[in-house]
């Protein structure tokens, strides 16, 4: 006699938000405390949507598939991807000379003491150019692979809304 499977199904979009956030940021860590790649201030800034659309993954495993909080969720976590992609374009015509950007670009290497510790701690800072590439693959930047991937995302979560929505249709 055959059992019928009782478990939930996989949380696909779910997956999508929380792999797709966690992914680049492992990376970006690696990089940056494995291979001494300092970030610049634009590879700090497309770092945070990653984290928002872990939040949001985990938000959607939290209400009623498909209900308008699971569509907030899953809404907001797309906007994240879509965020991280476009600061990662902006960078890319950066590091490309492509968009003239002057503002300063100091990675953040935290505070701790007095205003000379403070002083020196910046004297010391690796500085880091939001102009300058870091290592290329493939001759595309990390932030050029960051804009890529999050397209990519974007891209695969309309394909899970898409087959989430004829699921729903069909039963």
């Amino acid at each position: 006699m055959l059992k019928r499977r009782t478990e939930k199904p996989i949380e696909s979009m779910a997956s999508i938000l929380i792999l797709g956030g966690v992914v680049p940021l492992c990376v970006a860590l690696l990089g940056q405390y494995a291979f001494g790649l300092f970030p610049c201030h634009f590879c700090l800034l497309q770092r945070y949507p990653y984290a928002l659309a872990i939040l949001c993954g985990v938000a959607s495993l939290l209400v009623k598939r498909m209900g308008p909080a699971w569509h907030a969720a899953v809404l907001i976590g797309a906007l994240a991807f879509a965020t991280t992609g476009a600061i990662g374009a902006y960078h890319t015509g950066v590091e490309r000379g492509l968009i003239n950007y002057t503002g300063g670009c100091v990675a953040d290497s935290g505070f701790q003491g007095s205003l000379s510790d403070l002083k020196a701690q910046i004297m010391a800072a690796p500085r880091v150019s939001c102009a300058d590439a870091t290592p290329f693959f493939l001759h595309l930047s990390m932030a050029s692979w960051n804009t890529i991937f999050a397209i990519a995302m974007l891209v695969l979560m309309a394909l899970q809304y898409r087959f989430e929505r004829s699921l729903r249709v069909h039963h």
